[in-house]
């Protein structure tokens, strides 16, 4: 009964799958043997046509069914690859996508922080430089009010000095044109002289041509008080009022009083309006400087506002960047591993099938149904 097995087994040796299904059907044979040798006696009645019912037959058909549940499991097992595949495809397309994206949008968060330390910096460096510039203008207009208020101070101290001393020249002046002037008079005429500081002032004012003015009225100051008449007077010894030299001498400083109280007056004048015009100036400028300042405080403060804004969505893109390359890896390793595996499956699977494809062309050829006759006949 085994000789068909040992012809079988004489041909060239199978793949390991195939030598599996090969002994799977040789006991199967055996067993089929030993029932056709019981029922030998039967097989020999029977008709040529009774023969296709022959025992191998189960054996081809399970063998049959083998390779349908086989096929089957291997087109289940594309399909869910193809699904599985599908999915790694589109993970994949959407993470490289999310990740181009990421990195696109980390550029350009990166690129607009490092503007806006830019203009940080420089809206801080234009904010000190206008903070320096107020400061050095209520600086120059600080000096110039303390400077105005010592000219101002200094005006009317000398305004006041040559006003009494243009009415202590203008009442020795009309004390002495009488024709005969009292002593009285004229020592009351000399004494406010002397209270006004003529001389002196004369000296400190008129300069050089003081000097001429000096001699005379000193003399005049020192004789009047104790003159009994105007003759006795130093530089008035002539009957005629006009003619006497101290009157002459009181005129003419009495103008240049006069003129020097005038030009005084008028740089006063003038010294007041250029404060006027660059206290003006100069606060309008410290105005626009402090508005402009304001202004920059809180545009740097929107600046910081929004660079740490940006800052914080930079360190958040770049987080889930991180996640997104790390699933992307993984997603890449193990779709690969998926891939190898399912090729090895279907490899596997595939020689399977065959085996038993060839192993189903042996069993249901004519030299195996010789064989296989033979056996049950010599049994």
């Amino acid at each position: 009964r085994l000789q068909a097995t040992v012809r079988l087994a004489s041909k060239p040796r199978p793949p390991p799958i195939m030598r599996s299904v090969v002994m799977r059907s040789a006991a199967l044979l055996s067993g089929c043997a030993v029932a056709a040798a019981t029922g030998a006696g039967q097989l020999a009645t029977n008709s040529v046509a009774s023969l296709k019912e022959r025992p191998v037959m189960k054996v081809v058909r399970l063998l049959q069914d083998m390779q349908q549940e086989l096929t089957k499991s291997l087109e289940d097992d594309k399909a869910v690859h193809e699904q599985l595949d599908c999915w790694c495809k589109t993970n994949e397309r959407e993470k490289t996508k999310a990740i181009e994206l990421g990195e696109q949008k980390e550029a350009e968060l990166e690129s607009l922080l490092a503007e806006a330390l830019a203009k940080m910096q420089e809206l801080k460096a234009k904010r000190d430089a206008t903070l320096d510039e107020v400061n050095r203008d209520e600086e120059a207009l600080q000096q110039a009010s303390t400077m105005r208020m010592k000219e101002n101070k200094e005006f009317h101290a000398d305004e006041v000095n040559l006003v009494e001393a243009i009415k202590a020249c203008d009442q020795a002046i009309t004390v002495l044109k009488e024709y005969n002037p009292k002593p009285g008079f004229v020592q009351e005429a000399a004494r406010r002289l002397q209270t006004a500081q003529v001389v002196e002032l004369g000296k400190r004012r008129l300069g050089a041509r003081a000097v001429a003015y000096a001699a005379v009225l000193r003399s005049f100051l020192r004789e009047a008080e104790g003159a009994k008449s105007f003759l006795a007077i130093p530089g008035y010894q002539s009957y005629a009022p006009q003619s006497g030299q101290i009157y002459g001498v009181l005129e003419q400083m009495k103008e240049d009083f006069e003129a020097d109280l005038s030009d005084s007056q008028a740089k006063e004048k003038k010294a007041a309006e250029d404060y006027e015009a660059l206290k003006a100036a100069k606060t309008e400028e410290i105005a626009a400087g402090r508005k402009l300042q304001a202004e920059l405080d809180q545009e740097i403060a929107t600046l910081k506002e929004k660079h740490a804004e940006a800052f914080k969505e930079l360190e958040d893109t770049q987080a889930q960047l991180e996640l997104d390359r790390t699933f992307l890896a993984n997603l890449k390793k193990k779709c690969a591993e998926s891939d190898a595996e399912f090729e090895q499956r279907v490899k596997d699977r595939t020689a399977e099938i065959a085996a038993v494809e060839d192993t189903i062309a042996i069993l249901n050829s004519d030299e195996s149904f010789e064989n296989f006759d033979k056996t049950v006949s010599v049994a």
